[in-house]
Formats: C-alpha cells, sequence, structure tokens
C-alpha cells in the first residue's frame, strides 16, 4: 500500500464493508479441521472502490464519526443487558425477604429449612440412553441442560432405547418442580417450574423433584430457590471438585435455610416476581433486537461510504488514476535500470563439414 494513493485507515474501513466481508467468505477454503483459510490468490482477486486519496480521508474522518457515536451507544445496551441477571436476583432477594410491597411486611413470616414447605423429593434414575433426541412415541429422558437456563426445556433430552424398562413413576408432568441436583458450579441447584411437556418424558438420576406441601405454591418456592441467598447456599453445601460437575445432596438441599411467609402472601408474592422478570425479558428482547439494528446500520454506513454517497465529491481532487499510472511508471522505471545490459553476443564459430567446406569459404571471401 503506498500513502500516496491509499489512506491505510482507508483500507482498514473497506476491508470490514459488506463487500469484501462476502467476497472472503464465498472463497474461503474450510480445512479439515474447520477453519477457514483464503490464499494469496483470493487476495490479489478482492476489488473495491478507490477513490482520490483527499476523498478517502473525507469518507474516514465522517465514518468513524457516525461509528463512534453507534459503538458508544452498542456498549451502553451491552451493559444493560450483562447487569439483567442482577436485576433479577435482586428482585427475587427484595421479595423473598420480606422488602417487597407485594410481601406485606415480615408479620407472620418465619425462618425454616426447605424441609418445612415438602412433602417428598423424588429422584430419577441412570439409564444409558442413545446419543439423538427421542420421537415422539418413544421414551426421552432430560439431561442437564433441561433446567439450566432458568426455564424448562423440554426439547434437552435424548432417547431411552427401546427395550429399557421405564418407570412411569418418573414421568415429568406439567407445573412439577425439578432442581439440576449434578451440573457445573454456575448451574448446580438451578430450579425451574415446568410448564408445556411432552409425554414420556423422564427425571434422570442428575435431577431432583420437588412436591411440595399442600398449600405451598409452587411459584413462590421456585423464585425462593432462584434467589440469592439459596443460590449461595446450595453453591457452598454442594460437593465435588470446582473444575468438574458439582453435585447437591437430597439431605443438603432440604437443609437450606429459608423465609416462609403465610400461605395467604405467597401466590402473591409469586406472581409479583414473576411479572417483574418478564418485564426484564421483555426489555431484554427489546435490547437484543438493538443490537442487531446497530449491526445493520453498520453494514449501511459501511456500504454507503464505499458507494460514494457519504461524503460528497470534489472535481479539484486528482483522480486515484493519476498517482496510480505514476507509480506504475516509476516502478517500470526501476525494473529497467537494475535490469543487467545485455552482453554482446560472440560469433559462433562454424562448423563445416567437407560437402560444405567450398561454399563456406566463398562466402566468407566474398
Amino acid at each position: 500500500m503506498h500513502p500516496e494513493l491509499m489512506s491505510a485507515a482507508y483500507l482498514a474501513h473497506v476491508w470490514e464493508s459488506p463487500v469484501v466481508r462476502q467476497f472472503l467468505e464465498e472463497n474461503a477454503v474450510r480445512t479439515v479441521t474447520g477453519i477457514h483459510t483464503v490464499g494469496q490468490e483470493v487476495l490479489r482477486g478482492i476489488r473495491f472502490p478507490l477513490p482520490p486519496l483527499a476523498e478517502q480521508h473525507r469518507i474516514v474522518e465522517r465514518l468513524e464519526k457516525h461509528l463512534s457515536r453507534l459503538e458508544v451507544g452498542r456498549r451502553a445496551v451491552e451493559r444493560v443487558i450483562e447487569r439483567a441477571p442482577e436485576l433479577r436476583g435482586a428482585i427475587r432477594h427484595t421479595a423473598t425477604s420480606g422488602d417487597h410491597p407485594s410481601a406485606g411486611g415480615c408479620d407472620g413470616w418465619r425462618r425454616g429449612a426447605l424441609r418445612d414447605v415438602l412433602e417428598r423429593v423424588e429422584a430419577g434414575r441412570s439409564i444409558r440412553c442413545d446419543p439423538r433426541p427421542a420421537g415422539d412415541a418413544e421414551w426421552g429422558m432430560i439431561k442437564a441442560s433441561a433446567m439450566t437456563y432458568g426455564e424448562f426445556r423440554a426439547d434437552e433430552q435424548k432417547a431411552v432405547p427401546s427395550r429399557t424398562k421405564v418407570d412411569p413413576r418418573h414421568e415429568i408432568k406439567r407445573n412439577d418442580i425439578l432442581v439440576s441436583r449434578a451440573n457445573t458450579a454456575a448451574h448446580v441447584g438451578a430450579t425451574v417450574l415446568v410448564g408445556d411437556c411432552r409425554q414420556r418424558l423422564l427425571l434422570s438420576d442428575k435431577s431432583l423433584r420437588l412436591v411440595p406441601l399442600a398449600g405451598v405454591d409452587r411459584q413462590w418456592l421456585v423464585q425462593v430457590l432462584s434467589s440469592p441467598g439459596v443460590r449461595e447456599q446450595i453453591s457452598s453445601r454442594a460437593t465435588g471438585t470446582i473444575s468438574s460437575m458439582r453435585n447437591i445432596s437430597q439431605r443438603n438441599l432440604m437443609d437450606i435455610r429459608i423465609l416462609i411467609p403465610p400461605a395467604r402472601e405467597q401466590s402473591g408474592i409469586g406472581k409479583s416476581i414473576r411479572a417483574q422478570l418478564e418485564r426484564i425479558d421483555r426489555l431484554a428482547e427489546q435490547l437484543a433486537a438493538s443490537l442487531d439494528r446497530s449491526d445493520r446500520l453498520r453494514e449501511s454506513l459501511l456500504q454507503a461510504a464505499f458507494a460514494g454517497r457519504l461524503v460528497s465529491q470534489d472535481p479539484t481532487d486528482e483522480p486515484a488514476g493519476i498517482p496510480l499510472a505514476r507509480l506504475r511508471a516509476e516502478r517500470e522505471a526501476r525494473e529497467c535500470s537494475s535490469r543487467p545490459a545485455p552482453r554482446p553476443r560472440r560469433a559462433a564459430r562454424a562448423r563445416v563439414s567437407l560437402a560444405t567446406a567450398p561454399a563456406v569459404q566463398l562466402e566468407f571471401e566474398l
């Protein structure tokens, strides 16, 4: 790249433009390890607009002004998205500790353990499953990931072999409260309330089903188990190495300390938390859509910049073809001056036979 022909900043931006990126993606070669590579021939085949150098500087200045504003807005949105889990935790903590208006204060609340609101805990069993999802007519067993993301995901399951004997008591039903007994350190003890669920779906040995006492609100109980204070207790009681799967035993889970409000207040607390979490979810979706719009706007800016629509053109600018022709001429001159002069050719000594000797001699004589 010659500074008389192209600005380095212009090249950096044009390299990120949709036209160049699409060309590279279409011509890249995928290796056996899944890495995409491009060769020198592909790079030589890249075509992009080359305006006058002065116009390049104007394009870069205007483009970077717009992109910097766009980046500031994008970072602000990303910070809000990053804090969404913290906000969810704060809502759960406030409501389940009696500080939220929906809790009606702490009158009638008591300290207890999780066992005080449960009738029993049920566990699944270990079954060697096929490494594929179960069909509609087959039995499936949930994976740990079915309870990892704050909601029950019935599609996170694998097929139980057809000849395996299944205990129908382990089938998952709507409104079940499931806890991830074994998972990573960040997700052990994750709790979900089952909504819509396919039939023939089983608990695994890595999951527990909590059956609450009559009168205990399930939505409230799920939010309590998902609150920061309870999550910290579960993490501290879990066993196993930090780098591997962590486990929480039924006994340690039942001993978790919680605040128990009167039964008449539990439903209101659970519904209030759920409503606020849904508002956060909707906000998160809107913010994610904003990031998508930001990406599209960035592409539009780059397209406009390299199509000559972002800045006005100045007829007094030296066309890019002039310095390009000058550089080519200088290069050709350097190549000619560095090329060694040809040696004078020596006359080849004639090789004659007896048959041709008289004629050559005559010719030489002439």
